[in-house]
């Protein structure tokens, strides 16, 4: 029982993973007029946030990504653009090849499969199963396929599926077309952790953890698809503001022992592999979910109390 690997390696890391956006999306507030404050940001030359990062011989360039986005979104800016053709080095938060699929497989077994004959409903009341039999049915996927997943991995088959059947693609992320366009330039590329430590980021949290973030998924399910649009229309014009408020604050409070294995820990371990990379001579970029871009715990702060020159790169010498 394998899931194809570009829905299952990717939903929300950059924001991240299905569970976790269950408590992002959970929480998030959509806005009246969004389509109206996209067209006014397009006129200020406004994109996906981008920052840069310097000291006295190299140059970081941080780019926040969301992971699933309808075919022709028109992300792409020549400010990012400008900044990717100057590096040499692409970062990226995990791997994403064949070899990685494979181990993906093997660890999808380890952590998110019940071994002792336990299934998924029994440790629900009958209002969650309502629940999770209508989101079965509306995501079509079998209900009888979810029965011996563990609740992180159930909840990421059933937003995957949501997204999926509502055009939402890893396919035409920013991770993934940057990758392409990296290795076609012959740029170096690194991953900044494995598929195993994403993977225990992800799925090693008690159950009672992980069943709370499958309760959410299911109670919000109907609403999931909108909200992800929502996040991508605030991410379209470098809102952090608003992803930082409605988003990103309310997952730390909802849910802190998530948070900081998913945003705090990543981040801390992440400065260190660029901080070493940054006391060279060369430049580089790094493309990571746009939450680990945001706040105290986000990459451009920690940058900056490491003490290096942090700023928001918005060219408008570049007209997008």
């Amino acid at each position: 029982m394998i899931i194809n690997k570009n829905l299952f390696l990717r939903f929300g890391v950059g924001l991240l993973l299905a569970s976790l956006m269950a408590i992002l999306l959970g929480a998030c507030n959509q806005r009246d007029n969004v389509q109206k404050k996209v067209a006014e940001a397009h006129k200020r030359y406004d994109g996906p946030a981008l920052w840069k990062i310097t000291d006295r011989d190299s140059t970081l360039f941080l780019f926040g990504t969301v992971h699933l986005l309808p075919d022709g979104t028109d992300w792409q800016r020549r400010d990012m653009g400008a900044a990717f053709a100057s590096v040499g080095t692409v970062f990226f938060e995990t791997p994403d090849d064949d070899k990685s699929a494979l181990k993906s497989s093997i660890l999808q077994r380890q952590y998110g499969l019940y071994d002792s004959g336990e299934r998924l409903s029994d440790k629900l009341d009958t209002a969650n199963i309502n629940r999770l039999t209508a989101a079965a049915h509306n995501a079509d996927v079998p209900l009888a396929r979810l029965e011996r997943f563990k609740p992180w991995l159930a909840a990421d088959i059933l937003s995957l599926a949501a997204a999926d059947k509502a055009g939402l693609k890893y396919t035409n992320s920013a991770d993934s077309l940057l990758r392409t366009k990296a290795k076609q330039a012959g740029k170096s590329i690194y991953n900044l952790e494995t598929i195993e430590t994403y993977f225990k980021a992800v799925a090693d949290h008690p159950e009672d953890l992980q069943m709370q973030a499958f309760v959410q998924t299911i109670k919000t399910f109907d609403t999931m698809v909108a909200n992800t649009q929502a996040v991508n229309a605030a991410w379209l014009i470098g809102d952090i503001a608003r992803l930082e408020e409605d988003m990103l604050i309310p997952a730390q409070s909802q849910s802190p022992i998530i948070y900081d294995a998913l945003f705090t820990k990543r981040n801390a371990k992440w400065v260190k592999i660029l901080d070493d990379f940054m006391k060279g001579d060369n430049n580089a970029m790094a493309v990571v979910g746009v939450g680990h871009l945001i706040g105290q715990d986000g990459l451009p702060t920690r940058f900056e109390n490491l003490g290096y020159n942090v700023e928001r790169v918005q060219r408008f010498d570049l007209p997008n």
